[in-house]
């Protein structure tokens, strides 16, 4: 579901959403596999130490030497949910492999019973220091942001009409499957800037805008109570009729925000500094097999990375074994914008 390269090694996550998963979060090690076509999966970091995982969607590496995730602590199989632990924050020390902390959400923090379902991402803010460092989890089952703060060790829930599903985008059909889904804020990523406060880029995969806020709001836990608190978010734009997605992510160098379209089979650029209009949109690559659900993107060291996995084959249908269902690409930020609308030229 989720992939991430942080230095020799790509992270691999797979949700506990059938039996038979022996671990949820794993490595491949690039300097020995990278030429290997389908490698296995090294548990991380170890089978026995990694064993107090439960379910992990997707990573965040910060720039502290740290590797984040959410724990939703579910078993999420067929007709038989368990919450087998409460959901949390685990980050683990990449220079030692050793986990560094647990932070169990509070119960204000999950709503519902289902929440543990949509806590699905998260997104690390580390302009004010390590070890000042803010964590942004994004609900898209039950449509909040939880923030967590590690110099206090403390969360707390906001909520907004932007963190909903528009139910105008929710027909969908990926991988010859045809549904409706309900997922509300799906993906943040952050814009730096000079100034105190960076810009914080979001969108529920059910629609096809993109919104934003200030860190800086994020991070002021009493904001919500402000009066003027609600006309503090903006409406973006938009990207396009089909043109739901997963993860995005922004890459400084080049002032481009990078989407991994499930609505069109499609990896897709934006040059933020032009309006977010359809025009201003462009498809790098599109594949209705081998880019049938991007679920996971992920940008380091001037390459971005993307995953695609046939998820609703593997929800509604069956997965055929004998074909490759999974798929990891990477690409030059620069060579794949090169002569498109994103390159500014």
């Amino acid at each position: 579901m989720g992939v991430e390269k942080v230095g020799d090694r790509l992270f691999i996550t797979v949700p506990r959403r059938r039996y038979g998963i022996p671990s949820t979060l794993n490595y491949v090690d690039l300097t020995t596999d990278s030429n290997t076509r389908s490698p296995a999966l090294r548990p991380y970091p170890s089978l026995r130490e990694g064993s107090s995982l439960v379910s992990v969607y997707r990573t965040r590496a910060d720039e502290c030497g740290r590797l984040w995730m959410v724990d939703t602590g579910r078993l999420e199989i067929p007709d038989n949910h368990q919450q087998v632990q409460p959901p949390a924050i685990v980050v683990f020390d990449l220079n030692t492999d050793r986990e560094l902390f647990r932070y169990q959400f509070k119960s204000s923090d999950i709503p519902a019973e289902n929440t543990p379902t949509g806590l699905a991402s998260i997104t690390i803010d580390t302009k004010s220091g390590c070890d000042t460092a803010h964590a942004y989890v994004p609900d898209l089952t039950t449509y909040g942001i939880i923030v967590y703060s590690l110099r206090d060790n403390d969360s707390w829930r906001i909520s907004h009409s932007y963190f909903h599903f528009n139910p105008i985008a929710g027909n969908l059909n990926i991988a010859g499957q045809s549904f409706q889904w309900s997922d509300g804020i799906f993906s943040l990523t952050i814009k730096k800037t000079e100034d105190r406060c960076d810009t914080a880029y979001f969108h529920p995969l059910i629609s096809t805008h993109e919104f934003a806020v200030s860190t800086c709001l994020l991070n002021n836990r009493t904001a919500s109570s402000d009066s003027d608190y609600w006309t503090r978010y903006s409406i973006v734009g938009e990207r396009g009729p089909n043109s739901q997605s997963t993860m995005h992510a922004h890459d400084a160098e080049t002032n481009v925000m990078f989407y991994a379209e499930v609505g069109r089979d499609a990896f897709s650029c934006w040059n933020t500094a032009k309006p977010l209009t359809p025009s201003n949109v462009e498809i790098l690559a599109k594949d209705a097999i081998r880019l049938s659900y991007p679920s996971d993107l992920h940008i380091t060291d001037g390459e971005v990375w993307l995953m695609a996995n046939s998820l609703p084959r593997f929800g509604y249908a069956r997965l055929d074994t004998n074909e490759y269902n999974f798929f990891i690409y990477r690409a030059n930020i620069r060579d794949a914008i090169y002569g498109t609308t994103c390159s500014g030229r």
